[in-house]
């Protein structure tokens, strides 16, 4: 099975931790791939800065509150669904276009994926169905690290392997 990175994605946050992963044989990230894929999209483009939003200032304001989440197998998406309120103004996620998955540990630490477009009527159908199916591996192999001990939470916010460096293959 191909190894892959997990890497600090941001942590410059009052509240949380954002990490990524990479795939060993790749030069950027899962999470700068979706990044980079809806960037420069006009028919996304508000979708995406509201989701930037919502990663920017609810999450490293408030934390990563479990209902910021939809749980999607071992894996979770953003965003939430329903509208919430953003510094006084309201984002409204209903019927949202895209998927962000990731892996949300605490309120401290999420691990993020890849995303898509959400094209058909369930996380496994259209658009998103690889990038579920990767995301969901890619939690299961991090979960399984934590359980087995292979790495561990250090400070609710970091990342480390048993030997104590932060350089993470799984």
């Amino acid at each position: 099975m191909e190894m892959f990175a997990l890497e600090v994605f941001n942590d410059e946050g009052n509240c949380c931790t954002f990490y990524s992963v990479r795939w060993e044989n790749q030069g950027i990230s899962e999470t700068d791939k979706f990044f980079q894929k809806f960037q420069n999209d006009t028919t996304h483009k508000i979708s995406l800065q509201k989701l930037v939003a919502f990663l920017e200032v609810v999450m490293e304001e408030k934390g990563a509150q479990e209902s910021f989440f939809r749980l999607e197998n071992d894996a979770h998406a953003l965003p939430p669904q329903g509208k919430r309120l953003v510094n006084e103004v309201t984002i409204d996620f209903v019927n949202f276009p895209l998927r962000l998955y990731c892996l949300r540990l605490s309120d401290a630490l999420i691990v993020l994926f890849n995303g898509a477009e959400k094209t058909g009527s369930t996380a496994q159908g259209g658009k998103t169905s690889m990038v579920f199916a990767e995301a969901n591996a890619f939690a299961k192999r991090i979960l399984a690290a934590l359980y087995q001990k292979d790495i561990f939470i250090e400070n609710k916010r970091k990342f480390v392997l048993y030997n104590g460096t932060d350089e993470i293959y799984l």
